[in-house]
């Protein structure tokens, strides 16, 4: 047999069981019949290099076969990898997107819980803007005045439904005896008995307590009151407007009695001053007014303006809730601690209701201004009246030559 030069085929796993196997085939084939070869022997034929040649046929078919089979495993195992590849990859696409997709709805609920923690509800709205409070301390504060409007008006006309009204101290009688009562003090005023009356000689004619002394005539009593918290104070208030504006009852002409051009003219005039009189007293009634008490919002005060308030849940006035959201708040240093910290959003609220404020306060400016201008024409009106009292005025005809 031809020996087998080194290195013309690979070493595989097995090998001495494929030698094992040519051996077999090779002495079958030396050994067997005849016909089992399929053809006739020639004796003349080396068979030793036939047996060699067909040795080295089967080597070169199972190196062949050996290929073949590394090949196709190879193969798989190429399929194999790239398939745990594409699959390793798809796997760890899906779990970055499921990380990311839960990152985004981490954050998107983190954003939302931010933004639900400043945006405040309807209840909470309507406690940091006082709308319910500015609305009913409105409503408190028109019926007040036109309240004030009517008490004044008959008081100033003599009216005696509303003069002779019990507790209305409306009358002078009954003002007076308000005013020595409650307004005056004997030790400040330094009347100290009733003179020229013997069963009343030792008593005081001022029987007021030192901390009413003058109260009917301090204008802070009515300008510096942010909300009338007692019927004391909202009296003294009224008592002071009358000082200024109708202090006394005038008795008007009875009209059923004008019977000549001269009483005529003189009741007209009455009634002029009586008009001219009642627009004095409304100016003060609608101060009056602007303080009467409303909701009970001493908690709503608390929260915009801390410290603002002594005690909690007290009343609140018009005036008040107005001072508090235009002037007060912004006295409280933390309010611009907070202002820092704001979100746009809270900036844009904080704008709006800053702007909504002020519209306000030029509303109320605009109705005092009103007023004021109506006092203003009455006093021109009034100065012109006093010319026509020059002589030669009054009576044209008197001053002809």
């Amino acid at each position: 047999m031809t020996p087998r030069k080194a290195g013309t085929r690979r070493a595989m796993p097995g090998g001495a069981a494929w030698r094992t196997a040519a051996a077999a085939l090779l002495a079958g084939l030396l050994l067997a019949p005849e016909a089992a070869h399929a053809h006739k022997c020639d004796r003349t034929d080396n068979d030793r290099r036939e047996a060699s040649r067909v040795i080295a046929d089967l080597t070169g078919e199972i190196d062949a076969m050996e290929r073949a089979i590394m090949e196709a495993l190879r193969l798989q195992t190429g399929q194999l990898s790239g398939y745990i590849a594409q699959s390793a990859k798809a796997v760890t696409g899906a779990l970055d997107s499921q990380t990311k997709l839960q990152a985004q709805t981490a954050r998107e609920v983190a954003e939302t819980g931010a933004m639900l923690a400043r945006r405040p509800s309807r209840s909470a709205c309507e406690a940091v803007t006082g709308l319910r409070g500015l609305a009913s301390t409105g409503a408190a504060a028109k019926g007040a005045h036109m309240r004030a409007a009517a008490t004044e008006t008959g008081r100033i006309t003599g009216d005696r439904a509303v003069v002779d009204r019990p507790g209305a101290a409306a009358g002078d009688a009954a003002r007076f005896e308000t005013v020595t009562g409650t307004y005056c003090n004997a030790g400040r005023a330094g009347e100290d008995t009733r003179a020229g009356d013997p069963a009343l000689s030792g008593t005081s004619v001022c029987r007021g307590e030192q901390a009413m002394h003058g109260a009917d005539l301090h204008a802070g009593t009515l300008f510096d009151r942010r909300t009338f918290a007692s019927e004391d104070e909202l009296r003294a208030a009224v008592e002071l407007s009358r000082n200024l504006a109708a202090p006394v009852v005038h008795d008007p002409p009875p009209l059923a009695s004008a019977d000549t051009d001269r009483e005529r003219r003189r009741a007209l005039l009455a009634r002029a001053a009586d008009a001219r009189t009642a627009l004095a007293a409304d100016y003060f009634g609608g101060a009056r007014a602007l303080r009467a008490p409303g909701a009970a919002l001493g908690d709503w005060a608390t929260q915009v303006a801390p410290g603002a308030r002594e005690e909690a849940g007290g009343p609140v006035s018009r005036y008040e809730l107005l001072e508090l959201l235009a002037s007060r708040r912004f006295e409280d240093p933390d309010w611009f601690v907070r202002l820092q910290a704001m979100s746009t959003e809270n900036l844009l609220r904080e704008l709006v209701t800053m702007q909504a404020v002020s519209l306000m306060l030029d509303w109320q400016r605009y109705r005092t201004d009103e007023r004021r201008g109506a006092i203003d024409a009455a006093s021109l009106a009034l100065a012109t009246e006093d010319m026509r009292r020059l002589p030669g005025l009054a009576n044209p005809a008197a001053g002809a030559n």
